[in-house]
């Protein structure tokens, strides 16, 4: 191997190893950043449907403790088709405007047992695109909360590399 070419990966290799552990540290829920996709007031809608999914326990965390409020932001802004965005879109602005109208304040203002209501009226089949737009705020509430660290780890005993490294063991 040629001096430069070596001098060439060796700075290359120490910058990556300096720049890595920064850039692992954004992907820690804290550190997300909204898409940008969604209003503050629909991003606010997002983190109450979650709450309203799954809200605080006495022991165990609710939805929005373990950020699947920012994952199903992301979720709807990387994953989604456009028009199926803006359908989740429509239908926040309509379940916003079905609490004006029911309770004379926004969703996000209602209580639990409110927003509970809320999301019931929502889930009948009689209009597709409620029934649409809860199905799927529900699913993927479930599966940001299901996949998220906390209950990987500690529910379904999630170990990242299974098995056991021994580096004592005689080979004879």
């Amino acid at each position: 191997m040629k001096r430069r070419a070596l001098l060439k990966n060796l700075a290359l290799g120490t910058g990556a190893a300096m720049t890595l552990p920064g850039w692992a540290y954004g992907w820690q829920a804290g550190q997300v950043r909204p898409s940008g996709r969604f209003t503050p007031a629909e991003g606010s809608l997002i983190r109450s449907v979650a709450d309203t999914f799954i809200p605080e326990g006495l022991n165990e965390p609710g939805a929005v403790s373990l950020g699947v409020d920012q994952f199903m932001d992301r979720l709807f802004a990387d994953c989604y088709e456009l028009e199926d965005l803006a359908r989740v879109k429509t239908g926040l602005k309509d379940l916003d405007t079905y609490a004006r109208k029911v309770y004379a304040q926004t969703f996000s203002e209602c209580n639990q047992g409110q927003r509970e209501s809320i999301l019931m009226a929502f889930s009948s089949p009689s209009d597709e695109e409620k029934a649409w737009l809860y199905d799927t705020l529900r699913r993927e509430t479930i599966r940001g909360y299901t996949t998220s660290e906390y209950v990987m780890v500690n529910h379904y005993d999630y170990v990242m590399a299974p098995g056991f490294f021994d580096g004592c063991v005689d080979v004879i």
